[in-house]
C-alpha cells in the first residue's frame, strides 16, 4: 500500500509543480494576448482563427499519435525513436505542401485572397513542429518537464515581443503571423540544444509499424477533436463576419490560456506515470482518480470565478471594443471546467494500450457533439448557439467517458460526478460572494481585486473547515516540498 501511496504522491506532486512551473509561461502568454488585443482589430484575430483551423487540423497528424505510442511503449530504444522522427518529418512536409497548394481554393471559398499568402507562412510551423514532436515524446517519457518548461518559455516570450513590436510598428495581421510561426521555431530551436536525444541516421520500418499501429489511432481521435472543436470556427467564419469570429476566438482564448495549459500538464505527466503502472488496475484507477480530484479542485474555481469577472475583466485589459466576447469567454469557462476529468480518463485508456476504445469514446461523443452543433445552427442560426452546442457536447462526452472509464479502469462514474461537484459547490459559494460585492464597488479595478482575495478566502475557508480531501492532500504535498527544500 506504501509503495502505490509514494506512487500516487510522485505523480501529483508532479501535476502541482508543473503547475507551478506553467504559471511563468502562462503570465506572458496572458500579457502578450491583452498587448496585442489592444493593438489590433477583431477582424485580425477572425482572420487568423479561421488560417489556424486548417493549420491545426495538419498538426495532429504530425504530433498525436507519434508521440503517444513512443511513450506507451516500455522498451523504445534509439531506433524506435530515430526511425519515427524521420517518418514524423517526411509526413509533416507532404502536408505542408498539401496546405500551400490548397491555399488558393480556400482563399476563393471564404472570398478573401489574404488567406493565401497567410495561409503558406503559418503552414511552416507544421515541420517545424514536427521536428519536436519526438524530442517532446523523450522529455515526457523521462518526465524532465523542465527543460520543456524552459523552451516554451523562451519561445512565448520571444515571439511575444516580436509580435507586439510588430503590431506598435502597423504590420496588422502579419504580427500575429510572426508571433505564431516564431513561438514554434524558438521553441524547437531551443529544445534541440537542451535536450540530449538527437535524432540519428537511423531507419527501420519493422519499428515504425506497430508503433503506428497503435498510433494512428491516437491520430484519429486527435483529428475527431481537433475537428470538432475548429468546425464551429470555419462554420461561423462562412456564415457570419471575421469580426465575430475574432469576439469567439478571444472569448475562447482566456480560458483555453489557463485552463488548457493545466489539461496540457495532466496529460503530459499522467500519461507517461499511467503507462508503467498499466498492468496494475487498483493503482491505476487509484492515480486517476486522485489526479481528476487535484485538477477539478485547482481549476473549477478559476474557471468559475473569471465567468464571474468576465465583464470588468474585460474591460479593463481589453478595452470596450472586446465587450462583446464576454458571453463567449463565459460559456467557455464551462466548457473547460468539464475538461479535466475527461483528460484523466482518456489518459487511464490510452495507457493500458487502449487505443481502439479511445477512438470508439471519441467517435460516440464527437457524433453527438456534432448533432448538437448542426442543430443550434438549424433551429437558432447564431455564434451564441454554437458556442452553447459546444458545452452541451461536453456534458455528453463527460458521460460517454465516464462510463468507459468505469468499466475499463475501475474508476467509477459516480465518483468521477462526486470529484467535479464537490469544488463545485464551494466555488459556488465563491461566487455568490464575488457577485454581492460587486454591487457595492464601481471600479473595475478595485473590484475584481477585492472579489479575487475574497473569492480565494472563502473557497481555502470551506475547504479547510470541511477538511476536504483535495485541499489536505495538496497542503501536504507542498508542506512536504517546501520542508524538503
Amino acid at each position: 500500500m506504501s509503495t502505490i501511496n509514494n506512487s500516487t504522491n510522485k505523480v501529483v506532486s508532479g501535476l502541482l509543480w508543473v503547475y507551478l512551473e506553467n504559471i511563468a509561461a502562462q503570465l506572458v502568454s496572458f500579457v502578450v494576448t491583452i498587448v496585442l488585443a489592444r493593438l489590433l482589430e477583431p477582424t485580425y484575430y477572425g482572420t487568423i482563427a479561421l488560417v489556424c483551423v486548417f493549420v491545426n487540423l495538419a498538426s495532429v497528424f504530425v504530433s498525436s499519435g507519434i508521440s503517444s505510442a513512443l511513450i506507451q511503449k516500455k522498451d523504445a530504444d534509439e531506433l524506435d525513436y530515430s526511425s519515427m522522427f524521420w517518418f514524423n518529418l517526411l509526413v509533416a512536409i507532404a502536408l505542408y505542401f498539401v496546405l500551400f497548394f490548397a491555399a488558393p481554393l480556400i482563399g476563393y471559398y471564404y472570398s478573401n485572397n489574404d488567406l493565401i499568402l497567410i495561409l503558406r507562412v503559418i503552414s511552416l510551423s507544421i515541420p517545424l513542429s514536427a521536428i519536436n514532436c519526438i524530442q517532446q515524446a523523450f522529455v515526457t517519457q523521462k518526465m524532465i518537464f523542465r527543460k520543456s518548461f524552459v523552451s516554451n518559455s523562451g519561445g512565448s516570450i520571444i515571439s511575444g515581443i516580436f509580435g507586439i513590436v510588430l503590431a506598435y510598428l502597423g504590420f496588422g495581421v502579419w504580427s500575429l503571423v510572426a508571433q505564431r510561426l516564431l513561438s514554434v521555431a524558438i521553441t524547437t530551436l531551443i529544445l534541440w540544444f537542451i535536450v540530449d536525444w538527437r535524432p540519428g541516421f537511423l531507419f527501420s520500418m519493422k519499428r515504425v509499424r506497430p508503433l503506428f499501429s497503435f498510433g494512428w489511432k491516437m491520430m484519429v481521435t486527435g483529428f475527431l477533436f481537433s475537428a470538432y472543436t475548429e468546425i464551429r470556427s470555419l462554420i461561423i467564419g462562412k456564415r457570419y463576419s471575421s469580426e465575430e469570429l475574432g469576439y469567439y476566438d478571444r472569448g475562447f482564448s482566456f480560458p483555453r490560456l489557463i485552463a488548457g495549459n493545466i489539461d496540457g500538464t495532466i496529460t503530459r505527466v499522467l500519461f507517461p506515470a499511467l503507462a508503467e503502472k498499466q498492468d496494475d488496475k487498483f493503482d491505476l484507477a487509484n492515480k486517476t482518480r486522485r489526479a481528476a480530484k487535484t485538477s477539478a479542485y485547482i481549476m473549477t474555481p478559476i474557471l468559475f470565478g473569471m465567468a464571474i469577472v468576465a465583464n470588468p475583466l474585460v474591460l479593463l485589459l481589453l478595452g470596450e471594443k472586446w465587450l462583446p466576447c464576454v458571453p463567449f469567454l463565459q460559456i467557455m469557462c464551462l466548457v473547460w471546467w468539464l475538461q479535466p476529468t475527461q483528460t484523466c480518463a482518456s489518459q487511464a485508456i490510452k495507457a493500458i494500450g487502449r487505443s481502439d476504445l479511445y477512438l470508439y469514446m471519441e467517435f460516440i461523443s464527437k457524433g453527438f457533439g456534432l448533432t448538437l452543433l448542426f442543430a443550434s445552427v438549424y433551429l437558432f442560426d447564431s455564434v451564441i448557439a454554437i458556442a452553447l452546442s459546444m458545452l452541451a457536447g461536453q456534458v455528453v462526452a463527460l458521460i460517454v467517458y465516464g462510463l468507459f472509464t468505469s468499466k475499463y479502469v475501475g474508476y467509477r462514474f459516480r465518483y468521477q460526478l462526486l470529484d467535479l461537484f464537490v469544488p463545485s459547490f464551494f466555488s459556488g459559494i465563491m461566487c455568490v460572494c464575488a457577485y454581492f460585492i460587486s454591487m457595492f464597488i464601481d471600479n473595475s479595478l478595485i473590484c475584481i481585486i477585492v472579489q479575487v482575495l475574497s473569492g480565494f478566502v472563502v473557497y481555502v475557508g470551506i475547504s479547510h473547515f470541511s477538511n476536504n480531501d483535495s485541499y489536505c492532500y495538496i497542503k501536504g504535498i507542498l508542506a512536504k516540498q517546501f520542508k524538503h527544500n
